[in-house]
């Protein structure tokens, strides 16, 4: 299982809404959608989120044995 639980931290933090953080990573509704559900994304789609927010994978994402 994903948990992307650390990526909204950075995006309340920086006062952007969910489809501004859409925006500057240049991804779909389909695809925002998929991370406020915990769904696996393209990583390229990570790589680009790490990059808006000068950050590693680990600090936007977790991966966890919960099933």
């Amino acid at each position: 299982m994903i948990s992307y639980d650390k990526l909204w931290k950075p995006v309340v933090q920086n006062k952007m809404k969910k489809g501004q953080l859409a925006q500057a990573v240049d991804i779909r509704f389909y695809t925002m959608t998929r991370l406020n559900h915990d769904k696996s994304a393209q990583m390229e789609v990570v790589l680009r989120i790490c990059k808006v927010f000068h950050s590693d994978i680990g600090d936007i994402m977790k991966v966890t044995d919960d099933g």
